[in-house]
């Protein structure tokens, strides 16, 4: 059971890519987000260019430009390791994850339904008769109909490939170029997850070194004061046990003693 728990913490790295600070990273990830945000600020002018742009992707568009604006404040208090800037980049960039996960599930969606009505699976079913050896009639028809018409008998026929055949998700994804999009697409988001767990470590660092040997981070005369002061104490309060280590910081002797997850034994120590 312990093994289990451990398997399944959050990871702590302490490089970026293996080699890199910490901080390196998280400043080249906030450049890649605020790079990525700007670009809905092209969305809305494109508004005046007389585009259709959906309210879906309104809304995406307005999203972006004041998520990009809180990146350019965080930036330069990340610079100089601020613990409520690192804290708050760090729910911020996982909030955004989750928001970008969602508009991609959304778009995805509508994405693979156009391909299926502009690519339906009937016309596989053409290419079995033809490479099985069989002569296709004049007209492909499902069902004949027999309509009357005063004293005429007129024959109907039904369109396989018609009004019949209605667009649906599982046609779309069974395009060939479907999988590879789809492979991209989760190759991005592993990428995406790395750089969440990168700033998440870098945030935490940041916080555990603000600690005093008589204060935690944001207590008292530690970034402790007015609304602040709140905000880092609800943040940290999420998830403490990562922000914190299991047991928090605990006064001992003049100085401040990290939890027990954060000590390593000496060598020699048993």
């Amino acid at each position: 059971m312990t093994f289990s728990l451990r398997f399944l913490r959050m990871p702590r790295p302490t490089h970026f890519l293996g080699l890199f600070d910490l901080q390196n990273g998280a400043e080249l990830i906030l450049m890649s987000a605020l790079l990525n945000k700007v670009s809905g600020l092209y969305g809305i002018l494109a508004i005046f260019t007389g585009a259709a742009i959906s309210g879906l992707q309104l809304s995406m568009y307005i999203y972006s430009i004041l998520l990009a604006v809180l990146l350019v404040i965080l930036t330069p208090k990340l610079h100089h390791r601020d613990p409520l800037a690192a804290l708050s980049f760090a729910y911020l960039y996982l909030f955004d994850s989750l928001i970008n996960a969602l508009y991609t599930v959304v778009f995805g969606i509508s994405w693979f339904l156009v391909l299926s009505a502009k690519h339906p699976l009937s016309s596989a079913a053409k290419t079995i008769d033809e490479t099985a050896g069989f002569t296709s009639p004049v007209y492909n028809v499902t069902n004949v109909e027999i309509v009357q018409n005063g004293q005429e008998a007129v024959a109907v026929g039904m369109n396989v490939d018609g009004a019949a055949q209605q667009p649906y998700l599982g046609a779309g994804m069974l395009q060939p170029e479907s999988p590879t999009c789809v492979l991209i697409i989760a190759i991005l988001w592993v990428v995406r997850a790395y750089f969440v767990v990168i700033v998440a470590a870098f945030a935490r660092s940041v916080v555990m070194e603000s600690a005093t040997p008589g204060e935690a981070p944001f207590e008292g005369r530690n970034n402790g004061e007015g609304w602040k002061g709140q905000l880092g104490r609800a943040l940290v309060k999420v998830g403490r046990s990562y922000w914190v280590g299991k047991d928090g910081w605990v006064p001992l002797g003049g100085k401040f003693r990290r939890s027990r997850d954060e000590r390593r034994p000496s060598i020699g120590q048993v």
